[in-house]
């Protein structure tokens, strides 16, 4: 068989086939690293936006923290102008 296929130019055809089966193997090779690079860099990425949201957790109390200031603010206010206003008579 090898005589046939010598005699009737396939070894050129093989040869062909196997650079071109050993390209589609490289380039998925190469395909395959690339998503694992880019799953190892979006997994540091989604690390890194969990850290922050953990620093700053404080950031979303500061509406509460100032709603509180006014109202203590308010009802300080409130006691002072009463208490002007009664004179301080008791």
């Amino acid at each position: 068989m090898s005589v046939f296929a010598v005699s009737s130019g396939w070894v050129t055809g093989w040869v062909i086939f196997l650079v071109v089966v050993l390209l589609v193997v490289a380039l998925l090779l190469l395909m395959i690293k690339g998503a694992r690079d880019a799953a190892i860099k979006a997994e540091s990425i989604v690390d890194a936006f969990n850290e922050s949201e953990t620093h700053t957790d404080g950031l979303w109390n500061v509406d509460t923290v100032n709603r509180h200031i006014v109202d203590i603010t308010s009802s300080a206010r409130a006691a002072r102008e009463y208490l002007e206003s009664a004179g301080g008579e008791s």
